[in-house]
């Protein structure tokens, strides 16, 4: 049997996308890695819902888990201010980089059990930004 690759879609309480409209982080649904993962890859992608302005950004934040490390029987992750940060989605054309929508991929360690991810707009309260996000990954036979 040879080696597959699986594409899933990454929700935020159970949907595709997410409208980020307060600056604070919204982190998606737990993703978990079926035990023969060897690689994974994330895309996210961050489209302004209006005209892109000056600091209309998404920032985006990894929470790994490796399970159950404080013993109440559920995966633990990484809390918010010591999640790990992947990259900033800049939304307005002029800058360099900078672009609506705005998309990137990163690697992703499929040592841990799963991982949630995190996006946080500064700005979106005045001008929201819908964020999507997917992940690949390859599986053993």
């Amino acid at each position: 049997m040879a080696a597959t690759r699986n594409e899933t879609q990454i929700t935020w309480s159970s949907a595709s996308s997410v409208t980020v409209s307060s600056a604070t982080v919204v982190w998606s649904d737990p993703l978990l890695f079926h035990v023969d993962d060897w690689e994974a890859e994330v895309q996210v992608n961050a489209d302004n819902a209006g005209t892109p302005a000056s600091g209309d950004v998404c920032n985006v934040f990894i929470a790994y888990t490796t399970g159950d490390i404080l013993g109440d029987s559920g995966n633990d992750y990484a809390t918010v201010e010591h999640s790990e940060f992947v990259t900033q989605l800049d939304t307005l054309a002029t800058n360099n980089p900078g672009e609506d929508p705005a998309s990137r991929s990163f690697p992703v360690r499929t040592a841990a059990l799963g991982f949630k991810v995190g996006v946080h707009c500064p700005l979106a309260s005045g001008r929201n930004i819908v964020v999507r996000a997917r992940v690949v990954t390859h599986r053993g036979p």
